[in-house]
């Protein structure tokens, strides 16, 4: 079953069916439509279907063509419209925002505050230790 086209496209293909049957006194077929509307064939052909399973045109089908009249119109408004986000794009947008929160903390853990913050840390877990040495009588390390 081909996806279920967009408002946009469908109204597209009924106009262009519209037209094609007005000037050719006929159903018009996938490849003129495409032709008409500069698409590719196959992409006319998997709208007409969609929109035939929608009922939105008839398709005659036949062992050597597929033809299509306009069916029910009415039906176009029940086609998501193109600018509906699909669910990827929200789910990408939150992938976009939780990999800039990660550069974030990237970031910060390597400014100069947070390295500057870390060596006192150190430096003074070492003269801790130095003191408890020289406390028990031990000898400096590098004397």
């Amino acid at each position: 079953m081909p996806a279920k086209p967009s408002y946009e496209d469908g109204h597209l293909i009924v106009a262009a069916v519209r037209v094609l049957s007005h000037g050719k006194d006929k159903p018009p077929t996938p490849e003129d439509i495409a032709q008409l509307l500069d698409l590719p064939v196959d992409f006319a052909r998997n709208l007409v279907i969609a929109l035939g399973e929608e009922g939105i045109l008839h398709v005659i089908e036949n062992p050597f063509e597929i033809r299509a009249e306009v069916g029910d119109h009415l039906k176009l408004e029940d086609l998501p419209r193109a600018s509906e986000k699909p669910a990827i794009e929200d789910e990408l947008e939150e992938f976009v925002r939780r990999k800039q929160r990660q550069v974030e903390e990237t970031e910060k853990m390597l400014s100069l505050d947070e390295i500057e913050k870390k060596k006192k840390e150190k430096l003074s877990k070492l003269e801790e230790e130095m003191k408890k040495m020289k406390d028990k009588g031990m000898p400096p390390p590098f004397d």
